[in-house]
């Protein structure tokens, strides 16, 4: 004879998929934020300059 079992999700079980459900939207609100704004960021880096501060400085090296 077969037990009657009564098959329940542990309550740690259900936790845990609640977290990675949580983790993985703030995961992918974040890449899509990344995605969105890095070729802005990339194009705002390569029109700035880094200059030195004092001109002079760098023809005594």
């Amino acid at each position: 004879m077969m037990k009657n079992k009564k098959n329940y999700f542990s309550f740690f079980g259900i936790l845990i998929a609640t977290v990675n459900i949580k983790i993985h939207s703030q995961f992918s609100i974040i890449t899509a934020i990344i995605n969105k704004n890095m070729p802005k960021i990339a194009k705002l880096l390569h029109a700035k300059q880094l200059k030195p501060i004092k001109q002079y400085s760098t023809n005594n090296i």
